[in-house]
């Protein structure tokens, strides 16, 4: 990994994602987020090469490629880690990351090398009317973007950088995922148009790129999730079961993999996207047959439309 200064004492490690770091001091420093389990060796040697020891964890949340050290670096580094009261009680047992990766079985929890260090108990639990945290002396500004995941956050370093996490992706990042995954579309949404009112002199974007600004990206982001959606009403037919639904999915979208649990989280996350549309009333869902279907409801709507942004500030 490659350590390259954004402003200040703020910094990132440039892999395939970026995972930011506040230096407290010549040898110290507060990394916010550790990549995942597969990154630790790499950013174990960046951190040593640059002479830094990683004193604190601010997590933006619990997701495997973003908390893969977490528990590591607390037993190893003796790293304080703090997490918004949501990420630490799915993050806390085998109990709360099955919550989460719902394809889990308990039963088979440890051959899942990606969670070698979960689950583990944070040091400092954020409370959800605090918007600022103070690690090793320094004061971290916090937005609150719930929706990809329960209590998602983006953090404030002491330059006025902003850290995103995955509140929102990048273009190229967005169309490779398909289905970029949200907890809650509505929500997602909601901190989507919350976050083009945040202003910084930089944004790093875990997924993926450091920025001046980020509402074309925003723009972008609801654009394509916009199109997604219609995509997924033409899938839906007269009566439309999730599996049959998940089945047009894959041919659509040309999505070929014989890994149940790749399989499983199309399935997982084309679910936010109906129970989206179904809320908004354009579909409803039925029992026939004895089956939970879903089908179109036959009325003049409105085309989707999403929040506008603008494209500068």
């Amino acid at each position: 990994m490659e350590l390259e200064r954004v402003k200040g004492n703020t910094w990132v490690l440039k892999s395939w994602e970026l995972i930011p770091l506040y230096q407290v001091d010549d040898t110290r420093c507060i990394l916010l987020d550790t990549g995942t389990v597969d990154q630790r060796a790499e950013l174990e040697a960046a951190l040593d090469q640059a002479g830094l020891t990683p004193v604190a964890i601010l997590g933006s949340h619990a997701h495997i490629d973003h908390m893969g050290s977490y528990g590591y670096f607390q037993k190893t580094r003796g790293a304080v880690l703090a997490l918004t009261l949501g990420e630490a009680g799915q993050l806390f047992s085998p109990l709360g990351l099955q919550l989460q990766y719902y394809n889990l079985s308990l039963g088979a929890f440890g051959q899942y090398p990606e969670l070698e260090s979960a689950p583990c108990l944070p040091d400092r639990i954020i409370l959800p009317q605090e918007r600022e945290v103070t690690l090793c002396g320094v004061t971290f500004g916090l937005v609150r973007t719930p929706g990809h995941t329960v209590d998602h956050i983006c953090v404030r370093t002491p330059d006025n950088v902003l850290y995103v996490g995955d509140a929102m992706m990048t273009g190229r990042v967005l169309h490779r995922a398909k289905f970029p995954y949200a907890f809650s579309m509505k929500v997602y949404l909601e901190s989507l148009a919350k976050l083009r009112q945040e202003s910084a002199d930089r944004f790093i974007v875990a997924h993926r790129g450091v920025y001046r600004e980020i509402l074309p990206f925003i723009d972008l982001e609801l654009r394509f999730l916009t199109q997604r959606m219609e995509d997924l009403l033409t899938l839906v037919g007269e009566s439309t079961t999730p599996k049959e639904l998940t089945e047009a999915i894959c041919r659509t979208y040309q999505v070929r993999t014989k890994n149940p649990r790749h399989l499983a989280y199309f399935e997982q996350a084309s679910q936010t996207y109906l129970h989206y549309l179904t809320d908004r009333g354009d579909l409803e869902l039925v029992m026939a047959e004895d089956q939970l279907r879903y089908r179109r409801v036959n009325r003049r709507r409105e085309r989707l439309t999403l929040p506008p942004t603008g494209r500068f500030r």
